[in-house]
């Protein structure tokens, strides 16, 4: 099959420059201004953040195709399918919050180097995810679909390769559990669209894993193979990162703390202020509203965001905008999974000369954010509560 692999193939017309912060250019990084991520509630594509570890593969439609096998000790199963096949399946759409593990890496490195891309606050984007799901893939092959199956009695995962150069192994592959993606409720896709056009090269073109409520290393773009295994993933992006390793792991240290813990699955619970946005100036005695978003793991909804503008001494409750508020009176819809971010807002009604704003989110499995970070070497799952001191000026512009 056709596919170009070669940094002089990046796709820079699918790139608006002036919505990012470029953090490398040779994997081509860059996160969302968080000021302009937040102007609707699902992210445009041009404004959603981009997450590479190798040259952007420029891949012919008409020839691509991705390999299903099962290959465990009680089933046995090949099937290889193009894009026309893909399409013919039930198609299904989600609206699914994607966030890279290292959101808020600068925050940890703050406290002491890490060993990562130093993203902001901009590496979370909300989109309407369409394709066929996973699960009907494996059953056509004969994955059971009833878990209750003694199929399930052992734990068993999904590894995800694609194709593609990458910079830490061969190529980029990663893991979840089966259980998961069998789970009809979590629906798990074999993507194709993004906002109701196809995917661009930078989010996998031609097609894509969606698996919400899990962090963004687990998305693999531009799918080569599924496979399901009695085993995780072996790949460097399973096994040796995206793991939240213990404080006393460093780089000269690190390899023997791989093996003993788990790969990250689902995401935390999370939130930040957008507005005001890094280096923004405020008004004294003038009327401001703070802005930003929420979000969580597993499809456990947040239920409500705190903005404390003491410090953390005292909270108040921010108005959430989300997709299960029923129209006017703000309750939730409370369903089996919330895959979404909520945005979120809130009133201060005079600026004071020395401002202080902090949020905090708070889920329905009744978790918050720690008041204060923990660093890993990776830098991975800062969820710390969010703060920031704006620059104020008086109203005639002077500091």
């Amino acid at each position: 099959m056709p596919v170009s692999e070669s940094y002089d193939d990046e796709p820079w017309c699918d790139r608006d420059l002036n919505n990012y912060i470029i953090r490398s250019r040779e994997p081509f990084n860059a996160e969302a201004k968080v000021d302009g991520l937040i102007d609707s509630y699902i992210t445009p594509v041009n404004k959603h953040f981009r997450r590479n570890h190798g040259p952007i593969p420029n891949i012919d439609k008409d020839s691509w195709n991705v390999s299903i096998e099962v290959d465990t000790d009680e089933l046995q199963a090949n099937k290889t399918l193009d894009l026309n096949d893909i399409n013919q399946l039930p198609q299904f759409e989600v609206t699914a919050v994607l966030e890279c593990a290292g959101n808020r890496r600068d925050g940890l490195k703050a406290i002491k180097e890490v060993n990562g891309v130093t993203w902001g606050a901009g590496t979370a984007s909300n989109s309407r995810w369409g394709g066929c799901r996973l699960r009907d893939l494996l059953v056509a092959v004969g994955v059971p679909k009833d878990l209750c199956s003694k199929f399930y009695e052992k734990v068993r995962h999904v590894e995800f390769s694609a194709y593609g150069e990458a910079t830490d192994d061969k190529h980029y592959a990663s893991s979840i559990p089966l259980e998961w993606v069998m789970n009809p409720q979590n629906t798990v896709l074999v993507a194709t669209r993004m906002n109701g056009e196809a995917l661009i090269r930078d989010h996998g073109f031609p097609a894509r894993i969606v698996a919400p409520g899990i962090i963004g290393a687990r998305w693999v773009k531009w799918l080569r193979n599924i496979r399901v295994q009695d085993r995780e993933s072996d790949s460097y992006y399973q096994q040796l990162d995206y793991k939240i390793l213990p404080p006393m792991a460093t780089g000269d240290n690190c390899d023997k703390f791989w093996p003993q813990f788990p790969a990250l699955q689902e995401l935390s619970v999370q939130s930040a202020i957008c507005r005001p946005a890094p280096g923004e100036k405020l008004q004294v005695g003038r009327p401001y509203v703070v802005r930003g978003y929420a979000l969580s793991g597993a499809g456990r909804a947040v239920d409500r965001v705190e903005v404390s503008l003491d410090c953390g001494r005292t909270w108040e409750l921010a108005k959430l905008t989300s997709m299960q508020c029923s129209n006017g009176n703000g309750k939730h819809e409370w369903t089996a999974r919330h895959w979404a971010w909520v945005l979120w807002s809130f009133p201060i009604a005079s600026v004071p000369a020395r401002c202080s704003i902090s949020c905090r989110a708070w889920d329905a499995g009744g978790n918050t954010q720690p008041d204060v970070a923990v660093w890993n070497y990776r830098g991975v799952m800062n969820n710390a509560v969010f703060r920031i001191e704006p620059p104020t000026t008086a109203g005639d512009g002077k500091l």
